[in-house]
């Protein structure tokens, strides 16, 4: 392995008061290299209400040719790497996955991230077969575009540890299906040792996504519940996590996807930069002026 260092990046989908081009413009003013692009409709988004990650999410891109083309101009103009695009796919909807695939090539062929079925309505070998069966339709499309699938390790679904991904993964070449190795989402369920996950994933690691979580006890007997939290604030050791990454050579992308809300969302943007930086060991670059406040 080289000894490119690891490259820094956001997802939009954590940043939902902010405009695309204003999430990079601000991101490059600040250093980072690189964006995944929440894709989903935007037609209902309502100034009028408060912006929120899930239901009102400013920092979108729609579905459409015409918008991605768009962003990538503008990414491509600020010298801002489009590393993926994060979608809300249906498993079974071929129809959607074959464009959304198309979308990934406009932005210059980002990885496109996928979902794993939930459990909650059918049992793990049904839910199996069907995640199967829907790559198996997907990857021709996505090969023929030079596009890699990134599975992403989360909770709730049948690939909620990076141990349940390899056992969707390992049937497919890496470059063509990837996994995202998100740290936040193995707090809440399926955290397994770093070293360990790193060696079953091997090269089918494709980049990392750094959040944290935060637990609260409930009534006497009802358990523990989570929110999320600054990466600094919860219960993973995310400096010790990434080190290991760090210290296994990993050299691809570090993608922050925050979506606590102690913070403003430009003010997220600086102070998890900084983190980062001193988590990953990185050097600092010079931030350049900008006119808006952070």
């Amino acid at each position: 392995m080289n000894i490119r260092e690891p490259r820094l990046g956001v997802s939009s989908a954590s940043l939902p008061t902010l405009s695309p081009e204003e999430l990079a413009d601000e991101m490059v003013r600040l250093g980072y290299q690189g964006v995944e692009w929440r894709i989903a409709d935007t037609s209902r988004l309502n100034p009028a209400q408060p912006w929120h990650a899930s239901t009102n999410n400013r920092c979108t891109i729609a579905p459409t040719s015409a918008a991605v083309q768009r962003i990538q101009d503008h990414c491509q103009a600020l010298g801002l790497n489009i590393f993926g695009l994060s979608p809300y796919l249906k498993i079974g909807d071929l129809e959607q996955g074959l464009r959304l695939i198309d979308l990934a090539a406009i932005a210059s062929q980002a990885r496109l991230r996928i979902w794993a079925p939930g459990y909650t309505h059918e049992r793990y070998p049904e839910a199996y077969g069907r995640m199967r069966r829907f790559l198996d339709q997907l990857l021709p499309r996505a090969e023929a575009q030079g596009v890699q699938l990134a599975l992403e390790v989360h909770q709730r679904t049948i690939c909620s540890s990076p141990s349940l991904a390899m056992r969707v993964a390992e049937h497919y070449p890496a470059q063509h299906l990837g996994i995202i190795y998100d740290m936040g989402n193995l707090a809440i369920e399926g955290r397994e040792d770093v070293q360990m996950s790193l060696d079953l994933m091997g090269a089918h690691l494709t980049h990392v996504q750094v959040k944290n979580v935060a637990y609260k006890p409930q009534a006497p007997g009802q358990g523990w519940s989570w929110e999320w939290c600054p990466p600094d604030a919860g219960v993973l050791p995310l400096q010790t996590m990434l080190q290991t990454l760090r210290d296994n050579g990993f050299n691809d992308w570090v993608s922050v996807e925050d979506f606590s809300d102690s913070h403003t969302d430009r003010h997220k943007l600086a102070r998890n930069r900084t983190l980062m930086l001193q988590y990953l060991q990185l050097s600092d670059k010079p931030i350049f002026s900008h006119p808006q406040e952070a």
